[in-house]
């Protein structure tokens, strides 16, 4: 061993090749950060959490495919559905091969190159994606519903089914645009060999591992410029923008559901009951959506403050760091299984707080069932008819309703999902 060109490469941060007595400068590409906890985390809860989360978004997005539950919003909760099935499965072959099976034991043994590869993309390149498509999908959904509610007469021919899916698609596209730089940023290289690095100084050791090679895009724009302008691109557009408009959007769905529950109390002593059953079943689909963007936003919004704060660290660096880096990696498995738990939930809310919702899933397994409940539901139609106070308001087909009078009539139109005018 040269010790004057050991001593060079260790204050250098490379690795001083014993074999070959040179010093090889290589960014190795850590599997985990923590294998301990990272085992525990994702080799055991994980697995059981995505059972859960696949057995609730496949019934979702089954119930909602169904051609009577075709609206709006249903359409929207389908494909966060799917969104939220993809953030789930992604990373599932990874972290079953890796912790669940145990292959992190002795890995400077057994590491393979094809490990790094998999690793990146289940865990690192494709996540993001669907997790961004899923936080727009919640603003459409937001934002759709706050329009139905607070503009009923501009709704029917914004939000329609088919602006939804464009909408879906759009969202998808760009997603998927500004998640790809991900995937190109690095190669991967495997080192195996007997080497000296600047935490082990003492004595040579074997280490076998994965390192990092730039792309050419990389290597030509800079790695500041390339991973500043990835992070920075996602801060703003997939985190601070968004959750933003959740929370404006929020606030306006609750100043619109008092609204509305101060139309069905007038409606009720006008004793119209039909009516006042109807807002009663739109309000309650508002409230719903509120819950799903006011849990979304719980388990986000402290992984998007972590977010933004690594990239202003990065950008401008200080003397001192406001993150501990050592427990990073915990926080962000903890709320990824955080985040991941509220899927099955949202599967309960709709159960909960959608009685179509309930019928059209025991119709998947009781066709008994969903009879005696139409029959019901036919029956309390027909003695809400005959209780009703007849209406006596007929509006023009060429009039066009500009204020909300006490005599307006409100109607649903299943194609929409909402309330008008």
């Amino acid at each position: 061993i040269n010790e004057s060109a050991l001593a060079e490469c260790l204050e250098q941060r490379g690795w001083y090749e014993v074999c070959l007595g040179e010093c090889v400068f290589k960014d190795p590409h850590q599997l985990t950060s923590d294998t301990s906890f990272e085992e525990g985390i994702y080799g055991k809860v994980f697995p059981v959490l995505v059972i859960f989360v696949i057995v609730a978004n496949v019934m979702v997005a089954l119930v909602l495919s169904k051609r009577h539950m075709v609206t709006p919003t249903n359409v929207v909760l389908k494909y966060m559905a799917i969104a939220d099935l993809f953030v789930g499965l992604t990373p599932l072959p990874w972290t079953m091969f890796y912790f669940t099976f145990k292959n992190f034991e002795d890995q400077e043994l057994r590491v393979e190159l094809w490990w790094c590869y998999v690793q990146k993309y289940s865990m690192d390149a494709f996540p993001p994606i669907f997790h961004n498509i899923a936080m727009w999908l919640t603003v459409l959904l937001a934002g759709q519903r706050f329009i139905s509610i607070s503009y009923p007469m501009y709704s029917r021919s914004l939000c329609n089914v088919s602006n939804v899916r464009i909408c879906t698609f759009v969202i998808g596209a760009i997603s998927l645009v500004c998640g790809l730089p991900k995937s190109f940023d690095y190669n991967f290289g495997l080192f195996d060999g007997s080497v000296i690095t600047e935490q082990n100084q003492t004595t040579p050791h074997h280490l076998r591992t994965c390192f990092l090679l730039p792309t050419a895009i990389v290597r030509h724009l800079g790695e500041n410029v390339f991973f500043s302008t990835y992070f920075w691109t996602r801060s703003i557009f997939f985190v601070i923008v968004p959750c933003t408009l959740l929370i404006a959007l929020n606030a306006g769905l609750l100043r619109g559901i008092r609204k509305a529950q101060q139309r069905k109390e007038r409606l009720l002593r006008e004793k119209r009951s039909r009516d006042a059953q109807r807002q009663t079943d739109s309000n309650s689909t508002s409230i719903m959506l509120v819950v799903i963007v006011s849990i979304f936003l719980m388990v986000n919004l402290p992984q998007a403050m972590f977010m933004v704060i690594m990239c202003i660290e990065q950008t401008f660096p200080g003397n001192e760091s406001i993150l501990n880096w050592k427990y990073a990696g915990v926080f962000l498995a903890v709320n990824n299984m955080l985040v991941m738990a509220t899927y099955p939930i949202n599967f309960a809310i709709y159960c909960f707080m959608s009685s179509s919702f309930r019928q059209t899933f025991r119709a998947m397994f009781c066709s008994a069932c969903l009879r005696g409940e139409q029959e019901s539901a036919a029956f309390a139609d027909r003695k809400l008819e005959n209780s009703a106070v007849p209406l006596v308001k007929f509006v023009p087909e060429d009039h066009t309703l500009n204020t909300c009078d006490e005599n307006s009539i409100y109607r649903r139109d299943r194609r929409n999902d909402s309330v008008f005018l």
